[in-house]
């Protein structure tokens, strides 16, 4: 009687050992259960796509496999093939516990038996269900972040060789919040990455919201719209670079029809006419849902200047509302979605200028902690989020080779410049009253990493005035900021936040240790 037990024992014992096997390396099961032919025809296909899995890992260049995930027709295929594969691999394993189960067993050492083959497939069957699930969700975020509609500003490109006559791509990033209390959307946030094709270094240009009087690009219709650049009576505020958005469209709506966005797409004209560059494609960035992004990143860490408040707003007499609270001052800070928000946009005890850097420092810190491990964790919520708050006009179509760009452009540190105060003095002008072919000169020079030492103005010219439009140039949209409409308090006379913009410090960093206003800087240097 013993001697019987022990061999039903051993028999049931081998019976799991092979069913976990089977489920673990479909086709093993199998031709233990004596169906040699049909498990040795899975083990040789299930053999094949491992080789051919293998070989693509090995041969294929890392920047072309990453760059697959922009394109829609091989997220399909990939996701298709692993939801079949991993319905194929747990009806194998079955197929396999049943062949193998013996007869006569009790219904408790059978459920034992089922449950062997559930976990031990799903060390398999789940990871591939993830990527499936993966795949189709990228496929998802490409077609809803690409263009959705025509446009008068995209190029033509070749997609076999998207960049062979494209040295330089310059992309237009808008930050613009369009909630509940304002107006209209107007992309307050302006930063050209101009990003070399070959080698992937990447200057980013960052413009200021109240650049005055640009021209538009000759041959353009906004260029006999607009003969004598963007200006025109009436409230100043409405002829800035940041109400092109909004105003252009409105005014010439014959221009821009059926447009996916005409708002974006006169922005990239007049910064076009601005900087005597053209601009291929923009990208803008919903600020209302970029908290999400940030949390489902975890979160990045910054150094901040100084004491940053927050949930309070600019009035039109220069001075703000008391805020709610501050981000804390010091290096390697750690910021949710809501801080990091405010960090980027607030206005109080600042100027344009000083949230320009800040708002770069934003954009670096979310690069950097973009890293695999995130991505993979984070991965449906950032998609997500990003799906939420991101449109552009890219082509679909072009996204796998923008990707495989993109891999360059992290290998490369990027290098910064913004068109402030400083800069504009240098030649002898103002972001009110450019002049606007020798910004022109200036940006090509810098783009060429061939910058001449900065324009200054002869001894015996008068010294322009410093640049006053920020001062009382503060948007009726500022109210959006607005979360506490707490009384207000004196920015302007506040003796730690007053500081002469010519002299002022850069945040992170000593005034005499800057380079020259006109050339590009690291910008890990400032932030």
């Amino acid at each position: 009687m013993q001697s019987r037990r022990n061999e039903r024992n051993q028999r049931y014992g081998r019976f799991i050992g092979l069913t976990a096997l089977g489920s673990l390396i479909p086709g093993t099961g199998l031709i233990a259960a004596g169906k040699r032919r049909l498990g040795t025809t899975v083990l040789v296909i299930l053999g094949a796509i491992f080789v051919l899995g293998l070989a693509v890992v090995i041969l294929v260049p890392p920047t072309e496999l990453a760059s697959y995930g922009g394109d829609r027709q091989m997220m399909l295929i990939l996701g298709t093939a692993l939801a079949a594969g991993a319905v194929a691999w747990l009806l194998i394993a079955l197929g396999s516990h049943r062949s193998l189960e013996p007869d006569g067993l009790p219904t408790g050492k059978r459920l034992a038996g089922a449950l062997v083959v559930v976990v031990s497939a799903s060390v398999v069957v789940a990871p591939m269900a993830v990527g499936s699930r993966y795949a189709f969700t990228q496929r998802e975020l490409v077609g809803n972040i690409s263009s959705s509609g025509s446009s008068n500003t995209t190029p033509e490109v070749d997609l076999a060789d998207p960049w062979a006559d494209k040295p330089r791509l310059n992309v237009l990033f808008l930050g613009g919040d369009a909630g509940e209390g304002r107006t209209g959307l107007r992309p307050d946030t302006q930063i050209l990455a101009s990003i070399d094709t070959e080698s992937g270094a990447t200057t980013m240009i960052s413009l200021p919201r109240n650049l005055q009087g640009f021209p538009f690009p000759e041959g353009t219709p906004l260029a006999d719209a607009y003969p004598d650049g963007f200006t025109g009576g009436g409230d100043p505020l409405e002829w800035m670079l940041n109400a092109v958005y909004a105003n252009v469209p409105r005014d010439h709506p014959e221009v821009f029809e059926g447009v996916g966005d005409p708002g974006a797409d006169a922005t990239k004209w007049a910064v076009e006419g601005a900087l005597g560059v053209d601009v291929d494609y923009f990208v803008m960035v919903d600020l209302a849902g970029f908290e999400a992004v940030v949390d489902a990143l975890g979160g990045i860490t910054v150094n901040v200047p100084r004491d940053i408040p927050w949930g309070n707003k600019s009035l039109p007499d220069g001075t703000c509302t008391e805020a709610n609270g501050y981000i804390q001052q010091g290096d390697n800070q750690h910021l949710d979605g809501f801080q990091a928000l405010w960090f980027a946009r607030s206005r109080c005890g600042s100027d344009d200028y000083e949230r320009m850097e800040r708002q770069r420092c934003v954009m670096n810190a979310i690069v950097d902690k973009v890293d695999p491990a995130t991505l993979l964790s984070q991965y449906q919520s950032l998609a997500s989020a990003a799906g939420d708050i991101i449109t552009s006009d890219v082509p679909a179509d072009l996204f796998p080779a923008l990707i495989e760009l993109m891999g360059k452009v992290r290998s490369q540190p990027l290098e910064s410049l913004t068109l402030d105060n400083e800069f504009f003095g240098s030649m002898g002008t103002t972001s009110s009253d450019p002049d606007y072919d020798l910004l022109h000169t200036r940006i090509q020079e810098i783009l060429a990493d061939t910058p001449d030492s900065p324009a200054t103005p002869d001894a015996g010219e008068t010294t322009p005035p410093e640049d006053t439009t920020e001062a009382t140039g503060q948007s009726a949209d500022d109210a959006s900021d607005d979360r506490s409409g707490a009384a207000v308090q004196q920015a302007s006379g506040d003796a730690e936040t007053q500081t002469d913009e010519s002299t002022e410090e850069t945040p992170g960093g000593d005034a005499t240790d800057e380079p020259a206003a006109d050339e590009p800087v690291d910008a890990g240097a400032v932030c």
